[in-house]
């Protein structure tokens, strides 16, 4: 059995989000499979391309998002870790 190397237990989950730019214009939507609480693990659509640094939109209304930085990446999906976690007013 492989070792945990996580500093934060992460959960399943499988929610939509929006990835927004700096300023704060629509990239791509993407799934979170999995969350914990300094990161996620977003599966992403085949053609796109999301910057290193982005705020990943998790309510319908704006209000609740991170903002990440991109840690890993392959074909489908990508490893981000929250740098703030924040909420809008």
């Amino acid at each position: 059995m492989a070792l945990e190397k996580r500093n934060a237990l992460r959960r399943s989950l499988r929610q939509r989000a929006l990835v927004v730019g700096p300023d704060n214009s629509p990239v791509a939507n993407c799934t979170i499979s999995d969350v914990s609480n300094t990161g996620a693990q977003l599966k992403l659509g085949p053609n796109d391309d999301f910057p290193d640094e982005f705020s990943l939109i998790l309510s319908k209304g704006g209000k609740v998002r991170r903002q990440c930085k991109v840690v890993w990446r392959d074909k489908t999906r990508i490893g981000v870790r929250f740098r703030t976690m924040q909420n809008s007013r």
